[in-house]
């Protein structure tokens, strides 16, 4: 079968950047305002960039992108700013754009620059204001912190 790539390419988002999405499936409902991307979904925002099974995308009633949520298989890497890129991997991934807040579920996050790690129920990251939260509900919250001695 072969397969389909779609490409979006969404202009004026937070920051005037491009969201770049391709997937093997598409569908737009005009109604609720959202956009639905199934299989080998890949999304692309500046540097950032996810990939997850399924991807669904809503928009203000401008058509603007206002939030994606990721489910399934999700990989991502965030660059915070020129100091902080963080990689990891949730189970889903909600990104409301203008807030800048990125709420993972299940997850597991790696400082590339200083090898920290964070893993959790719930971890709360802010693009914006750069704060992280960390809750563990069914597991204890793990963070590994590098020291010098």
């Amino acid at each position: 079968m072969k397969k389909v790539i779609i490409l979006l390419i969404f202009l004026s988002l937070l920051f005037a950047s491009e969201l770049k999405i391709t997937s093997k499936f598409f569908n737009y409902n005009s109604k609720t305002l959202q956009s639905i991307f199934k299989g080998d979904v890949n999304v692309t925002k500046d540097k950032d960039n996810i990939l997850c099974n399924e991807l669904i995308v809503y928009f203000n009633k401008n058509k603007k992108p206002i939030k994606y949520v990721a489910i399934g298989n999700v990989k991502f890497i965030f660059y915070m700013d020129k100091n902080s890129t963080y990689k990891g991997k949730a189970n889903k991934l909600t990104y409301e754009l203008n807030a800048g807040e990125i709420i993972l579920k299940n997850a597991f996050i790696k400082k590339i620059e200083t090898n920290e790690s964070i893993s959790g129920d719930v971890i709360k990251m802010n693009k914006i204001t750069k704060d992280i939260e960390v809750i563990g509900n069914k597991k204890p919250v793990n963070i590994i912190i590098k020291v010098n001695q």
